[in-house]
């Protein structure tokens, strides 16, 4: 920064210790308020600039180097970039990082394996090929009650069938492998992988068959919507028809919804296969690489660089603090106390 600041100008104000007794003693300090910076013209073009990632623990003043051979030019790759504070905005050493996070979590525990929030890992996408949740999407922690995510209880179905079993009608009788809690008439269900499609889909229960008062759903049923083709559809596999419940307060399994046109019903994904957790560390290394991409003045336009700033620096004649193009000086306040 040595270059920069010989051009910056000077300003004399009056020596405020307490010890001093002259009034007329002042002191020289550059003036900080006078600030170069690159014209629009430039700033604003991308033409003018190589993309650049910043290498583990890089200064300025090595970057400065690698593409200028002088180190002294640093002031020319913050300003590029409107870096003010070096600290703020600049990726901080990996062994300060480190230890400021463990300062600002507290323990490695929450800094490690805390949560900070969750994203989309993957696009979700319509069978028509519309991207629904764009890989990357934040989700805050309680992306469970929030939009499109509901929750559900899982169970296996062991028989499925309409009507009496022989003649089939709209009435759908579902026996789940293990009873459901908490089931009742009014609730939704979401039936799943029956390899007769029309007893897919959403649907609202219609009875429950408990024993005694436990609560337990060992059977439900609901209607379709016209009498069904087959009264005994065709379980494919043990292990893939399921009936999900709709559940507020209980379950632990959550599932993306939204409506196909191009089916007509409700899809339904779980979310595990698509949403991840972020750590707390995981999103402030992010911060950190986020301030690692930065943009490099092209060498062969620094002299323009250099000349606006020659012109920019020296102070312009006129008012009574002028002294030179490189000096002013501040009234002295002791006087008029």
């Amino acid at each position: 920064m040595a270059s920069y600041f010989r051009q910056v100008p000077n300003f004399e104000y009056v020596n405020r210790r307490a010890d001093n007794k002259t009034i007329s003693d002042y002191v020289t300090v550059k003036n900080l308020f006078k600030r170069g910076k690159l014209r629009p013209d430039i700033f604003e073009n991308l033409t003018f600039f190589t993309k650049y990632q910043i290498i583990g623990d890089e200064r300025p003043d090595n970057v400065a180097f690698s593409f200028y051979n002088d180190s002294t030019l640093d002031w020319v790759v913050l300003l590029a970039n409107n870096i003010l504070n070096l600290q703020s905005e600049w990726p901080t050493p990996q062994l300060v990082f480190d230890q400021l996070m463990l300062d600002k979590y507290g323990t490695y525990d929450n800094l490690y394996n805390g949560v900070y929030d969750y994203e989309v890992s993957e696009d979700v996408k319509n069978t028509a090929g519309t991207v629904l949740l764009k890989k990357g999407t934040k989700l805050p922690k309680n992306w469970n009650t929030n939009g499109n995510f509901i929750k559900f209880n899982n169970s296996k179905i062991s028989q499925i069938f309409s009507g009496d079993g022989v003649i089939p009608s709209t009435k759908v009788s579902v026996t789940p492998k293990v009873g459901i809690l908490n089931l009742k008439v009014g609730n939704e269900v979401v039936i799943e992988n029956v390899s007769e499609n029309e007893y897919n889909g959403r649907f609202v229960v219609t009875s429950v068959v408990t024993v005694g008062n436990d609560n337990i759903a060992r059977a439900f049923t609901y209607e379709l919507a016209s009498t069904a083709t087959i009264a005994n559809p065709t379980l494919s596999s043990n292990n893939s028809e399921e009936v999900l419940f709709k559940s507020e307060t209980s379950g632990n399994s959550y599932y993306f919804e939204y409506y196909d046109d191009s089916l007509g019903y409700y899809q339904i994904i779980p979310t595990s296969s698509f949403i991840r957790e972020v750590t707390n560390y995981q999103h402030e290394e992010r911060l950190e690489d986020d301030k690692r991409n930065i943009y490099i003045l092209k060498p062969e336009y620094l002299n323009v660089i250099f000349n606006d700033i020659e012109e920019i620096m020296p102070y312009k004649k006129g008012g009574d603090q002028y002294l030179t193009p490189t000096l002013k000086k501040g009234d002295n306040i002791r006087l008029y106390e």
